[in-house]
């Protein structure tokens, strides 16, 4: 591996000094496709941050890189402020739009987020239009800095940079929880992911290498205007290098960059009306072919691998005096006890709970019990915040829970795994635990220690490397568990987890539960394999349309007639023979 990236470091050095040669040795033609090219670097690296890392696909990236060309341009004409000073500010001022922008637009999802944009596009393009302090329509010339050489170097660098800082992002905190986002946002929100902040940060990010951008295009060609500062031929050929290089990779941009730079140079001489139409069809090709882009093909042969995030792991243990105790961000010593009282939630005039009253007592298990539709996993949705009751209330100790954001339940000790398995299917098993961890720990020591002594726990240490799709339904179903731990919280709700395990993956949970109800943890478990939770708890709650109809130690409940007659249908001899 270390191998692979020394030469991988030695191809990107290679592709940098041709670069320098050309910006010194290059014909006036070459320097200003190598200029271009790496503009376009830098507002693929942005494109591919929040279209690629946070799965928020945009078609008005472009209204950022007019931005930038705009606040570039007026900060220097009207302003008279140096050229360096001007792009840098037009970067920061594109960043600075975009927060607020990102907090309303990230609340679109799919093809609304799309349209969005891109008609923020249209609006900026509007307006710059009636600016009549950069020209208007007819647009202005900007007195430029330096020579050809130096613009060209100064581009270079900045295009550099885009490459480091997305290469930085996704070995980082931010990066991982990004793409724990991107794969299934409900998931990441449970392991303690702020997901709104993330996004925003990622458009923030993302709009303000594109701000960069478009100044660097005003210092290349000193002049703007609105057709070619909001150019939507300009944001379509981003996307085409980010998906032809590979997106949601560091390489994938750069790659794609260059290769459709020089491609689209090429047929513009010799096939200018049909340029567009080949572009086209070379990405239906690649889509095709190789769905992730080129990146994906280098891939299969151990090239261009994105590495773990904060790997390999450290041996399993946490230095003496640093792990954090149970429910942590809650406060060690405090009552621990999960309250729900008086609960319902009704959808329309569908009521799946109601009026359901749920208590734990720490360092025990309760068993949630009932047939399918019962109300039990909407229930946890309102115990973990993920919904919020129509009617009642729920604590945490002395702390009122209600209406609280998943995230911060996670946070503040209460844990939860989701009725079907929801892992990350491009983190790999490592990724998955620390991202929980990570949330916890702001040590990056710490967390990956926690990581691997969790996984250790759970026999997967071993698979640690691997993707989700690698294991068995029953070892994803471990892997949740796991990242449940990893928030080291005082309640754990276990929805149906151990539904798809073979008996030596059962034992396995028993003993991590075992220890964890040792110390002090409080667990709430829906489970239909009844024998595979009985044995273990010590107070069974059935719910039969979203009302609780017994509750009590398991010998009785299982032994109710109602009981029987609602989750079996079955007489009490035959429920005695079912092994209840």
């Amino acid at each position: 591996m270390k191998r692979m990236r020394g030469v991988e470091l030695m191809a990107f050095a290679a592709v940098l000094a041709v670069a320098v040669a050309i910006a010194f040795n290059g014909s006036g033609y070459a320097v200003q496709v190598l200029t271009s090219t790496a503009i376009f670097i830098v507002l693929a690296c942005g494109w591919n941050i929040i279209s690629g890392l946070t799965g928020y696909v945009s078609f008005g990236q472009v209204a950022f890189f007019g931005l930038g060309a705009y606040l570039a341009a007026g900060l220097i004409v009207n302003l008279h402020v140096p050229w360096y000073a001007a792009a840098a500010l037009a970067g920061l001022g594109a960043a600075v739009v975009a927060a607020p922008l990102g907090a309303i637009m990230l609340r679109l999802q799919g093809i609304f987020f799309a349209l969005g944009m891109f008609g923020l596009a249209r609006i900026g393009q509007i307006a710059a239009t009636s600016m009549g302090a950069t020209g208007g329509a007819m647009g202005e010339s900007v007195p430029t800095t330096g020579n050809a050489l130096e613009t060209t170097l100064t581009i270079l660098g900045l295009a550099c940079g885009a490459v480091l800082l997305t290469h930085l992002l996704m070995g980082s905190r931010l990066g991982l929880q990004l793409m724990a986002v991107r794969d299934d946002e409900a998931a990441a929100k449970g392991a303690g992911v702020h997901a709104d902040a993330v996004k925003v940060a990622a458009f923030c990010i993302s709009g303000c290498l594109a701000g960069l951008a478009g100044a660097l295009y005003v210092w290349n060609i000193a002049y703007v205007d609105p057709t070619s500062a909001f150019n939507g031929t300009i944001e379509l050929q981003t996307i085409l290098m980010v998906l032809v290089g590979g997106i949601g990779s560091t390489w994938g941009p750069v790659i794609g960059a260059i290769l459709i730079s020089l491609l689209g140079q090429v047929l513009w001489a010799r096939f200018p009306m049909q340029e567009q139409i080949i572009l086209g069809a070379i990405t239906i090709l690649v889509v095709i072919v190789a769905p992730g882009g080129l990146v994906s093909i280098v891939n299969r042969f151990g090239w261009l691998q994105r590495r773990p995030v904060w790997s390999p792991p450290p041996a399993p243990g946490v230095p003496p005096g640093t792990r954090p105790p149970l429910g942590a961000a809650f406060g060690k010593g405090r009552n621990a006890r999960l309250r729900g009282e008086h609960l319902r939630k009704q959808f329309g005039g569908v009521v799946a709970v109601g009026d359901v009253n749920l208590t734990t007592e720490e360092g025990s298990i309760l068993a949630i019990i009932g047939p399918n539709g019962a109300g039990k996993s909407t229930l946890f949705d309102l115990l973990s915040g993920f919904a919020r009751p129509t009617e009642g209330k729920v604590y945490f100790g002395d702390r009122e829970l209600t209406g609280i954001k998943p995230h911060i339940v996670a946070r503040s000790g209460i844990a939860r795994t989701f009725q079907t398995s929801r892992v990350f299917p491009s983190l790999t098993v490592w990724e998955t635990v620390l991202l929980a961890s990570s949330s916890l720990n702001r040590s990056r020591r710490v967390a990956a220690a926690e990581t691997a002594r969790i996984l250790s726990q759970v026999g997967l240490l071993d698979q640690w490397a691997s993707l989700p799709e690698r294991l068995s339904p029953g070892q994803q179903r471990l892997l949740e568990i796991a990242r449940a731990l990893a928030l080291h919280p005082r309640v754990l709700l276990l929805d149906e987890a151990m539904a798809g395990m073979t008996p030596q993956e059962i034992g396995r949970v028993h003993a991590v539960l075992a220890e964890v109800v040792r110390q002090g943890c409080s667990i709430v478990a829906i489970e239909h394999v009844l024998p595979a939770i009985a044995p273990l708890a010590s107070r069974v709650q059935v719910l039969d349309f979203g009302k609780t109809i017994a509750e009590g130690p398991p010998a009785l409940v299982f032994r109710d007639p109602d009981v029987v007659e609602a989750y079996l249908g079955v007489g009490e001899q035959a429920a005695v023979d079912a092994g209840i």
